[in-house]
């Protein structure tokens, strides 16, 4: 049964900006270890930074309803196919289907919550 959904967009100058300005801070803040094991330092780390940023407030948003959460329960990662998928730090009885997009300025996620049988 599908409980939620959530969409979120996020300009990545502002995620950048307070990389830049925050450094290590913002990263602790916001991500989990094992996000940031997979994102190299390269021309796409800004945007890949603000897509995951935008997957963990589309899944608060999808959740919302059922339990509050901080972005630091949220993990976003990647299946060897590159496909996005959401880990909890919580125990939840909840799935997450999970889209993610960016582009030069704008990272873009929606994910859809769903109860487990």
């Amino acid at each position: 049964m599908i409980i939620g959904i959530g969409i979120d967009m996020v300009k990545i100058e502002k995620i950048q900006s307070a990389i830049e300005r925050l450094g290590e801070a913002f990263l602790k803040r916001v991500f989990d270890k094992k996000e940031l094991k997979n994102i190299s330092k390269g021309k796409m780390y800004y945007q890949r930074l603000a897509a995951r940023f935008a997957a963990k407030e589309a899944v608060i948003k999808a959740i919302s309803k059922e339990k509050p959460l901080a972005l630091t329960d949220i993990i976003i990662l990647n299946k060897p196919n590159g496909a996005p998928y959401c880990e909890f730090k919580k125990k939840l009885n909840i799935e997450i289907f999970l889209s993610i997009t960016h582009l030069e300025d704008y990272a873009v996620a929606c994910a859809v919550a769903q109860r487990r049988r």
